[in-house]
């Protein structure tokens, strides 16, 4: 991770410190990752690496590699699998059911329910409030849930309604040097985070992994085992959070918005624009597949980037948390990172369609390693020990440095990558 030594006053240690001022997380700031950030450079259609083994799928001509087409020396001959520019036409139809998903883990996670215990505007104080919230819906998030992530769900909930109901409570002591919880941790600082005694604040589990893995790219994913026409590629735009113009500068929430601050959203887009293209003719199957396995390594991948991103983030803030809502804000960055990471848990390949037997690259095993390394344990939420890290910053940052030799790991990517992951370029 970056280096974190309070005595210099360059290099490395100001990057930390200038991930202070980045944005950071979507639900509690309303941040949309356009307003004030920058769009990255526009394709050339040239391949754009985001890491080693890392590209989008068009070459300079705007079409496949791998044309099913036949060659011909004829100049005006229209090539086969070409790319057309992106339109959604029929974007509030086609994009519905995702639109709708979404909107349910909203209610679930955001102000109707869980934030709004967290602040005080609504109770919730039993776990059948939340499983009804999990459960609404056509299509509701429990019907899309990956299996691993409703099990995490369910502890999550519990959890949840013992912080609540423990309410207003100082997780460190006095002296800001030990961690103490207390039997059922509570909501701690200024910014009122549910934190339980693990030192998670639960609710960013149900919530950043509902982004990834859990939900909107379980669903996504499973919009690819039937027919894949340009109603599905509309649909997994909307589910991933793009908006209908598929533009990095327009409304981006849920997992576009982070994979849009970590640098993704254009090579994303591309895959996205091609897959629709190729949808439209049946001789270029191959070459739509190819590009929504492409999106699909992009959206995971971008979201372990935002794990480095919120690990080093939280470094900086615990180097200068001063009060306990300082302490507090250094949890939310790290619980925010790992419950995209956790969404990821337990998620099954499809059986057929373009990602069959191959879903995803990060292995139950690789997210089990994660998870140890910042001390949560994944079969008990409250028997976590992340809090802990508030008392050691060199503990924390071993932490950190763990994580990253495992994300480059399972990536192929190099230190450079990770550096560039814990200070990303919009785009």
């Amino acid at each position: 991770m970056l280096e974190l030594d309070p005595f210099k006053t360059h290099g490395p240690y100001l990057a930390v410190l200038a991930l202070l001022a980045l944005p950071a997380c979507g639900d509690d700031t309303g941040e949309t990752g356009g307003e004030d950030a920058t769009e990255g450079p526009a394709s050339t259609g040239t391949d754009t690496t985001m890491g080693p083994g890392t590209t989008a799928v068009v070459d300079e001509s705007g079409t496949s590699g791998e044309s099913s087409g036949s060659s011909d020396t004829n100049d005006t001959e229209t090539p086969a699998c070409q790319v057309a520019p992106w339109s959604a036409p029929d974007w509030d139809v086609n994009a519905a059911s995702s639109l709708a998903l979404r909107a349910q883990l909203d209610m679930l996670t955001g102000d109707p329910t869980m934030r709004g215990a967290e602040t005080g505007a609504v109770v919730v104080d039993d776990v059948s409030v939340l499983t009804d919230a999990w459960e609404a819906g056509d299509p509701s998030l429990a019907s899309v849930a990956n299996p691993g992530f409703d099990a995490i769900v369910q502890d999550v909930f519990e959890e949840f309604v013992e912080v609540i109901a423990a309410g207003d409570q100082d997780l460190m002591d006095g002296s800001l040097t030990m961690w103490m919880p207390g039997p059922d941790g509570g909501i701690w600082g200024d910014s009122d985070r549910g934190i339980n005694e693990g030192g998670f604040e639960v609710r960013q589990l149900v919530d950043k992994g509902g982004y990834s893995g859990g939900i909107n790219y379980a669903y996504a994913m499973s919009l690819t085992t039937g027919d894949v026409d340009a109603a599905t590629i509309d649909a997994i735009a909307a589910i991933w959070g793009t908006n209908a113009d598929l533009d990095g500068m327009g409304e981006l929430t849920d997992g576009a918005n982070y994979s849009y601050q970590m640098g993704f959203h254009g090579p994303m887009a591309e895959a996205l624009a091609a897959a629709k293209s190729y949808a439209g003719d049946p001789a270029c199957t191959a070459e739509r597949d190819e590009a929504l396995v492409s999106f699909f390594r992009l959206w995971e991948q971008s979201m372990l980037a935002r794990l480095v991103f919120y690990g080093n983030r939280a470094a900086g803030k615990l180097l200068m948390a001063a009060d306990q809502s300082g302490f507090a804000d250094v949890l939310h960055d790290l619980g925010e990172g790992l419950g995209l990471v956790v969404g990821f848990y337990g998620l099954p390949d499809p059986g057929a369609g373009p990602l069959g037997g191959a879903g995803r690259i990060i292995t139950d095993a690789d997210i089990e390693a994660i998870a140890d390394a910042f001390g949560l344990d994944l079969g008990d939420i409250g028997a976590s020990s992340t809090g802990t890290f508030l008392e050691s910053l060199p503990e924390y940052e071993a932490a950190v440095d763990e994580a990253e030799d495992l994300v480059m790991g399972v990536y192929g990517v190099d230190a450079a990558t990770i550096q560039g992951w814990a200070m990303p370029t919009p785009g």
